[in-house]
């Protein structure tokens, strides 16, 4: 492979759409994407910061709200054959730290919802009532199997308070509450999937979920994120050439390092 007919490497790109039309370097993890897509399910995942987890977001959202659009020559182009698209609600809890107190975070939780929900038809009414209580109404009304939910950094806005024990529990009783409306209104949900960077089990705030499978540590989806060897002689080999001779070391060497 020479220099010129090198693909761009996705460094910073976090939008599989944009990726895909700019044709950088995708690694096809498309095969497990379709394994958790092609069933009705809810999946938590938790990695370390910069591990691709808001590009595979991305790449779900993608492939609910517009099927194959994206993932031409992909292995799923083969595979998936649901016709249908969905809501697809995705939210990045990452936007709604509590840096500035409780009150500061709850508003800007439901102006996050606002935001996500009122393209499909959710109104939000500022009377006596709670989003949560609202939102939870409106999802009775949605037909069955009809909202994709995409939750990125779910616990950021815990790990931002873990200096403030009191807050810290606030803000997961908030969050409890919100996950408690998703338990009940189960029947709308065809995908939920969840991603983060720690796991608080004894917060309980996932009590409220119904079947959250915890793949974080499942063999078999072990590299859906991150690259192994083999892809990086796959995908990467031009760049290894290069890199190899430029700092003098054998290939092997530099993918020991790498």
């Amino acid at each position: 492979m020479t220099g010129h007919a090198l693909k761009d490497l996705p460094l910073g790109t976090s939008d599989f759409a944009a990726l895909r039309m700019s044709d950088e370097i995708y690694v096809d993890k498309s095969k497990m994407v379709f394994a958790l897509a092609s069933k009705r399910r809810k999946s938590f995942l938790a990695r370390p910061r910069r591990f691709g987890k808001s590009l595979l977001v991305s790449t779900f959202e993608s492939l609910f709200k517009h099927g194959l659009r994206d993932f031409h020559g992909l292995d799923i182009e083969r595979l998936w054959t649901d016709d249908k698209t969905y809501n697809v609600v995705r939210l990045d809890f990452s936007e709604v730290k509590p840096l500035f107190g409780l009150q500061k975070f709850m508003d800007g939780l439901r102006d996050r919802l606002i935001d996500n929900f009122s393209p499909f038809g959710f109104a939000y009414k500022p009377d006596n009532t709670t989003i949560f209580s609202q939102l939870s109404a409106w999802m009775k009304t949605q037909p069955v199997n009809s909202l994709v939910l995409l939750i990125d950094e779910y616990d950021a806005p815990l790990t931002s308070s873990l200096s403030d024990p009191e807050l810290f529990t606030s803000v997961r009783n908030v969050l409890s509450e919100f996950y408690s409306i998703l338990k009940s209104n189960d029947q709308i949900l065809r995908f939920v999937f969840i991603t983060g960077i720690t796991k608080f089990n004894k917060t309980n705030i996932f009590s409220e979920l119904n079947n959250l499978d915890d793949i974080s540590l499942s063999p078999r989806f072990g590299s859906l994120l991150g690259y192994t060897r083999e892809e990086l002689l796959a995908y990467f080999s031009g760049y290894i050439d290069q890199a190899s001779d430029a700092l003098c070391l054998s290939q092997e060497k530099l993918l020991e390092q790498l």
